[in-house]
């Protein structure tokens, strides 16, 4: 497996996060499964799927849906089952909080719980992209394609706000300070910044910074399986094992027993490199 983090352009970076690129052969790794169990992740992404398509699985009545090459992820609180192909090369642009609705203009709860093709949002445009993608040399030229388009719409985008500035410190706390200090930050009443976070992420900022939390300590046991839940637990700033528990079962579905070490070294573990 490969992978590699770009951070984007200067001018990108109050509202782009991060570029990750990752490609994985999985019928030249016998280790490695395909079947991913991908729990909700508090950044929203834009994601280009390069060779196999991806697909998603979400419910039984659904069964595994193929997706688009290019596919716009939003607020997400449930996980889902990704199944990744055999060759799998993946572009993601993973935005800072707000970033994704200053992009696109739209509510973001508009888009909760929904992947969707980003030709509707962004138009074909996107296929000329995709195609500009897969002729690259490199990830690097494949980089400088996509952030010469994101250049391009700058001036379209929504202004940045002390909203987004806030919660950009509560991602940074890793979802630990309190409300009112965040919402001090925006130089907001809580009840208006309450507002904004939904429009602008989705979600409530006391949920968002739960998912922070949440994805904080996912992400360690993926770099580090050898951890306990219980030491995670404690770094990633729980009260108690039940508390824990608890919110780790709303968003990944199962407790954390169920997550084994062994389990973990088998699949790509995305987490580690989508933050």
């Amino acid at each position: 497996m490969r992978s590699k983090i770009y951070r984007p352009h200067p001018a990108l970076q109050d509202f782009v996060h991060c570029i990750s690129i990752y490609a994985v052969d999985f019928s030249q790794n016998n280790d490695l499964t395909n079947i991913y169990r991908f729990v909700p992740a508090y950044q929203r992404y834009i994601i280009f799927y390069l060779e196999d398509p991806i697909k998603v699985f979400k419910s039984e009545k659904e069964g595994y849906v193929t997706k688009p090459v290019c596919v716009t992820i939003g607020p997400q609180e449930q996980p889902v089952t990704l199944d990744m192909g055999q060759k799998h090369l993946a572009f993601c642009i993973a935005f800072q909080p707000g970033g994704l609705h200053r992009l696109l203009r739209i509510p973001m709860p508009e888009l909760y719980e929904k992947d969707i093709d980003t030709r509707l949002l962004l138009g074909s445009e996107i296929d000329e992209i995709t195609e500009r993608l897969k002729g690259a040399e490199d990830w690097d030229e494949m980089t400088r394609i996509v952030e010469f388009y994101l250049l391009k719409r700058i001036e379209k985008i929504k202004p940045l706000l002390p909203v987004d500035r806030a919660m950009g410190e509560l991602v940074r706390s890793q979802g630990r300070k309190s409300m009112d200090e965040i919402a001090a930050l925006a130089c907001m009443s809580l009840r208006q910044f309450e507002r904004k976070c939904n429009e602008r992420l989705g979600m409530s900022p006391k949920q968002y910074a739960m998912l922070i939390r949440f994805c904080k300590a996912y992400q360690m046991k993926e770099m580090f399986p050898q951890k306990t839940w219980t030491e995670i637990a404690y770094h990633s700033g729980y009260y108690d094992q039940m508390h824990f528990i608890r919110e780790f079962k709303r968003f990944a579905g199962i407790t954390p027993s169920f997550i084994q070490e062994d389990e973990l070294k088998a699949t790509i573990r995305l987490h580690k490199f989508m933050e």
